[in-house]
C-alpha cells in the first residue's frame, strides 16, 4: 500500500503530526489515520492538497517511494540534467497547456506574449542609449582602437540583452502559464477511480505548482511583474490620447451632422474607434491592477465595433459619390484689393513662388515708382496682407488671418454641401500680383529676374 507508507514517512519527515496534517487539510485526525494504516483512501482535491504541502508529486505519491524519489532529487541537484531531456519536458508542457486552454484563455495568452514583445522593444531604448553614450562617445573617441572597441562593445551588449530578453520571456511564461497547468474535472474522476483500483501507475500527467518554492525565485518573479506592470502603465498613455483626440472629433463631427453635413458614415467611424481604443486601455489596465479580463465581451465588442465599421463604409460611400468635386471656388466669393507704391529701383525683382503668375500693366507715368495690387478672395477668412521691397525683391506675406467665424463658415461649408458640392477651399490661400509702372521699368524688371535665374542656375 503504497500511498499509506508514504503519507506516514513524508509526514514524519516534516515532524507532523497527524492532527497538524489534519488541520491544513480540514479533516480529523482520524481520517489521516485512516489514510495511513490503508483503511480508506482520500478524495481527489486532498490529495492534490497534501501533494501541495509536501511537495511531491502525485505518482510518487500514491505509487511511488518517497525516499527513492528524494535520492534521485538529490542526484539531479548534483548532477547537470541533459538540456535535450528539459527541452523535451519543456515541450510536452507546452503541448499540455494549449490541449487544456479555453478560447478565452489562449486570448489572454496570446496578449501576454504580446504585451511582452512590445515590452522587450521598449527596453531597446535604454539599451541603444547606453551603446551610444559609452560606445559612441567614449570609447570610439579612443585612438587607433576605438572603431574596433565601439564595435565589439555594441556586439556584447546585443547579446547579452537578446539573451536576457530570451530568458525573462520564457520565465515569465514558464511561472504564469506552464506552472499552473490544472486538470479538468473528467481527468480528476479518472484519476480517483484509478487510485481505488491501485492502479495509479496509469496515470500519465499531474502537474502541481511547488507552493514551496525558493523565496528568491518568487521575488525575482515579483519585481519582473512589477517592471512589466510599469511599461504597461507607459503604454497606457497612448490609448488614452487616442481616445481624448476621438472624442473632440465626435463632438465636431455631431455639430456637423446637425448642420445637415453627409458625415454620417465617418460618424459611425469615430464612434468604432472610441470603442476599439477603449478596449486597448481597458485590457491593459486590468492586467496592472490584477483584474480579470472578461474576454468574452471584449471580443464581441470588438465584433460590434466591426460591424460599426463596415456600416460606416458603406453610408460613407452613399455620401461620398453623391457629391460632385468643384474645383472651384463657390460663385458667391468675392475678391479684394490692397495697393502698395513702392519705389523703382536699377535692381528691382520680383523673385518668389508668384514670379510667373505676376501680371504687368504698362503705365508711362510711373517712371520712378512701382504700384503693386494684390487681389485676394474675400470668403470665411480676412486675411492680412503685406506687400515690402526686401533687398530690392519684392515680397508678399499673407499672414494668419485677422478675423475667423468658425460658426459662419461652417454654415456656408454645409450650405454648398447640401447643394452636393464640394468646392476647392484651398484656392482661398491663392492671390494675384499686378505691377503697374512704365514699360522701361517692367523690362528692368525682368531681365534682373532673368540675370538671376541664369546665375543661380549655373
Amino acid at each position: 500500500m503504497f500511498f499509506a507508507s508514504n503519507l506516514q514517512k513524508l509526514r514524519k519527515r516534516e515532524n507532523m503530526s497527524q492532527e497538524a496534517l489534519a488541520e491544513k487539510l480540514d479533516v480529523t485526525r482520524q481520517s489521516v489515520s485512516k489514510w495511513e494504516s490503508g483503511a480508506s483512501y482520500p478524495e481527489m482535491d486532498k490529495l492534490i492538497s497534501i501533494c501541495k504541502i509536501f511537495n511531491v508529486d502525485m505518482d510518487t505519491l500514491v505509487n511511488g517511494d518517497v525516499d527513492e524519489k528524494k535520492d534521485t532529487n538529490k542526484e539531479t541537484t548534483i548532477n547537470t540534467k541533459d538540456l535535450l531531456d528539459k527541452f523535451n519536458t519543456l515541450m510536452k508542457k507546452i503541448v499540455c497547456l494549449f490541449e487544456s486552454m479555453s478560447f478565452k484563455e489562449i486570448i489572454e495568452f496570446l496578449v501576454t506574449v504580446f504585451l511582452l514583445i512590445i515590452i522587450i522593444l521598449i527596453g531597446t531604448i535604454p539599451k541603444d542609449i547606453i551603446e551610444n553614450l559609452i560606445g559612441d562617445g567614449l570609447l570610439y573617441d579612443i585612438a587607433y582602437v576605438g572603431p574596433a572597441l565601439n564595435t565589439i562593445f555594441t556586439f556584447i551588449v546585443d547579446i547579452l540583452y537578446s539573451v536576457f530578453s530570451i530568458v525573462i520571456f520564457i520565465y515569465v511564461l514558464k511561472i504564469k502559464y506552464l506552472d499552473r497547468i490544472k486538470i479538468n474535472e473528467d481527468t480528476d474522476k479518472e484519476i480517483v477511480a484509478k487510485v481505488k483500483e491501485k492502479r495509479v501507475e496509469e496515470v500519465e500527467r499531474v502537474i502541481i505548482k511547488d507552493n514551496n518554492s525558493n523565496s528568491l525565485t518568487r521575488t525575482l518573479a515579483k519585481i519582473i511583474i512589477y517592471i512589466i506592470k510599469f511599461f504597461v502603465v507607459l503604454f497606457l498613455f497612448a490609448p488614452l490620447i487616442c481616445i481624448v483626440v476621438f472624442a473632440v472629433m465626435l463632438g465636431f463631427e455631431v455639430l456637423f451632422v446637425i448642420k445637415g453635413l453627409p458625415l454620417i458614415g465617418i460618424l459611425l467611424w469615430t464612434i468604432a474607434g472610441i470603442i476599439i481604443t477603449s478596449l486597448c486601455f481597458e485590457v491593459p489596465l486590468n492586467f496592472v491592477i490584477n483584474h480579470k479580463n472578461n474576454y468574452k465581451r471584449v471580443m464581441i465588442t470588438l465584433l460590434i465595433s466591426l460591424i460599426i465599421i463596415i456600416i460606416g463604409s458603406i453610408i460613407f460611400a452613399f455620401e461620398f459619390f453623391s457629391l460632385t468635386y468643384v474645383d472651384s471656388l463657390p460663385i458667391d466669393v468675392k475678391t479684394k484689393d490692397i495697393i502698395e507704391t513702392l519705389p523703382m529701383t536699377s535692381d528691382f525683382k520680383t523673385i518668389g513662388y508668384y514670379h510667373n503668375d505676376i501680371k504687368y500693366v504698362v503705365d508711362d507715368s510711373l517712371t520712378d515708382r512701382v504700384e503693386v495690387t494684390v487681389t485676394y478672395y474675400d470668403y470665411l477668412v480676412d486675411y492680412n496682407i503685406e506687400v515690402e521691397l526686401h533687398n530690392d525683391n519684392l515680397l508678399v506675406y499673407m499672414d494668419s488671418p485677422k478675423e475667423f467665424s468658425f460658426k459662419d463658415a461652417l454654415d456656408k461649408i454645409s450650405d454648398d454641401i447640401k447643394d452636393g458640392k464640394i468646392y476647392n477651399y484651398d484656392k482661398l490661400n491663392e492671390y494675384k500680383v499686378t505691377i503697374k509702372t512704365s514699360s522701361d521699368n517692367i523690362n528692368i524688371i525682368k531681365n534682373n529676374n532673368k540675370e538671376f535665374f541664369n546665375e543661380n542656375n549655373s
